[in-house]
């Protein structure tokens, strides 16, 4: 699920994840990601806590949303917890994301 959120980032191709590599994201497929992705657009837009799982890997996922806040210049942010486990690794992070005018999410980082 992280991957999805790393893979929107600004910068993420020039940064080296090469520390990611025994985490939970370097087992995911492409259709884990894509079903991640989907399940989180969906659990953004409607401020609802959401579980996903492929059946074919048995990945699976959980948002949640435990609150929207306003931020420095940005209204509207989602505390989202994300978590995924595949297999036997695991993992999560918890972030602040906002709606873009276009629609997608991105991090919410506020002006330094």
């Amino acid at each position: 699920m992280g991957a999805c959120l790393l893979a929107a980032a600004p910068g993420a191709q020039a940064f080296n994840y090469g520390f990611l590599r025994t985490s939970v994201l370097e087992k995911l497929t492409a259709a884990d990601v894509e079903i991640g992705s989907r399940a989180t657009r969906e659990a953004l837009d409607s401020g609802e806590d959401l579980e996903w799982t492929n059946p074919a890997t048995g990945v699976r996922g959980m948002i949640r949303i435990p609150g929207t806040v306003d931020v420095p210049n940005f209204t509207g942010c989602r505390r989202t917890r994300l978590d995924v486990t595949a297999g036997d690794r695991s993992g999560g992070g918890n972030y602040t994301l906002r709606k873009t005018p276009s629609g997608a999410w991105n991090f919410c980082t506020p002006p330094r």
